[in-house]
């Protein structure tokens, strides 16, 4: 879906003046028989809030008033709104407005918000818009290798000074990225490993940014249910956040230093698939015994903070839909969060709130870190159902070694009824700019 932003002049004719759940055509509160030329001009949306969280609400309850009605012009009118909410208040116009399919359409959406916002809210809700597109899209048009394509090519299109590395199959097998391979073993498509850095402040640390990019996730050999297996198409939402992230920064020319890392593949059964029982050797030497070939994600993730750990990374950070006991646990409200510095995960923690896409930290107890113990190998892929949330996130920060490291898991987060939620793409935004003023 494509909305053209435009910051609207004095005066912009409307036909529809829609105050929260209210719609009202000449002056009227009956809209029964209205005939409107929405085509032409805008319909206008007025609302307002004590504060930003209220007025989201207010703008998402409007926008659902209009669903059925056929405009592609929209005038929005939130009053003497404080300039810092409207990257909030646009990301929120562009998920009311967003469509997938057959009914998607383009709209063009008249804004006020000041100067200094202004480019940074239409970069934050077109990020958005583009996560929802990606993981939105059918398994089938985003195996590992095409998925990589795309996001290179988002980059290329728009400009941005953005360096890429891509490991594809040969170059996995010379790096001996174990985790990433076994994984996509099973699949007719081949695993790519992507890296994009962006350099905006020479000489400054760098951030890392891991995104689990699973295309599709059968479970392999451990096959998940039949039941809603289709939703398993957004098990590359992490790898998409952070891609975003990394290209808003770039588009942004904030002044950091960001290395995003997408391990991209498909976990399918097959005459090649890895099996439970197998004992694999990952890009860092570590040995892990195979219990369940549906803990994927924790694999790729492993491979990708080594490889990102090899330059001078600072601080890092992975997202991923890892476990579905992240949404038992916090209910989707919270994406879960296990780390291995306090004052990194506190950091994260405030960006959080600020951005409304909160989240929560988990204990990180040895005996967490027990659980993945193997008899057989360094670790094994899966610690059990019992505390798998955090077991599962504590498997991934084995890999970070001593650097500051923290995993969000957003699964159950990611996707919902309607589709891709687009999740991430605001808290990723707002600790970037914490990274700028602590950091960098």
């Amino acid at each position: 879906m494509a909305i053209k932003w435009q910051k609207k002049s004095a005066h912009v004719p409307y036909d529809v003046e829609m105050t929260c759940r209210q719609v009202k055509a000449d002056g009227t509160g009956n809209t029964l028989g209205m005939s409107i030329n929405t085509f032409d001009r805008p319909i206008k949306i007025v609302c307002s809030g004590q504060d930003i969280e209220e007025l989201r609400k207010k703008i998402a309850r409007a926008l659902n008033v209009i669903q059925g009605m056929d405009f592609i012009h929209f005038l929005c009118d939130m009053g003497e709104t404080p300039d810092t909410w409207w990257p909030h208040i646009l990301v929120s116009v562009a998920q009311g407005l967003y469509s997938v399919g057959n009914q998607t359409k383009s709209y063009t959406v008249y804004v006020s918000p000041g100067e200094t916002s202004w480019k940074y809210a239409k970069g934050l809700a077109d990020a958005v818009m583009w996560v929802k597109d990606v993981v939105n899209m059918p398994p089938n048009l985003k195996p590992p290798e095409i998925l990589a394509t795309l996001i290179q090519r988002r980059a290329s299109e728009k400009h941005l000074p953005i360096s890429w590395q891509r490991l594809d199959y040969d170059e996995l097998v010379e790096r001996q990225a174990g985790g990433i391979l076994a994984v996509g073993k099973g699949s007719a498509h081949s695993p790519v490993l992507l890296a994009g850095r962006y350099e905006g402040k020479p000489g400054s640390p760098w951030l890392g940014l891991i995104g689990k990019g699973i295309t599709f996730d059968s479970g392999g050999i451990s096959l998940k249910p039949a039941e809603n297996m289709g939703r398993l198409k957004a098990d590359m939402a992490g790898a998409a956040v952070m891609m975003a992230t990394l290209q808003l920064a770039a588009d942004m020319h904030w002044p950091i230093n960001v290395l995003a890392v997408a391990p991209l593949a498909e976990n399918i059964p097959g005459a090649n698939a890895y099996r439970p029982g197998d004992v694999i050797t990952m890009m860092d030497k570590t040995t892990v015994e195979i219990v369940s070939t549906d803990g994927e994600g924790r694999l790729v993730l492993a491979d990708a903070l080594s490889y990102a750990i090899e330059s001078p990374i600072s601080h890092l950070i992975d997202m991923a839909t890892l476990t579905g006991s992240n949404q038992i646990a916090l209910g989707g409200v919270r994406a879960g969060m296990v780390f291995n510095n306090d004052r990194w995960a506190e950091s994260i923690f405030q960006a959080a709130e600020s951005s409304l896409e909160r989240v929560w930290k988990l204990p990180h107890d040895p005996a967490y870190r027990d659980m993945n113990k193997s008899g057989i190998a360094d670790l094994k892929n899966s610690g059990g159902r019992a505390g798998n949330t955090i077991s599962a996130g504590l498997f991934v920060g084995y890999f970070a070694k001593s650097v500051p490291w923290a995993h969000i898991d957003i699964g159950g987060m990611a996707i919902n009824d309607k589709g891709a939620s687009g999740f991430g793409v605001m808290l990723m935004a707002e600790i970037l700019q914490c990274w700028m003023t602590d950091y960098a």
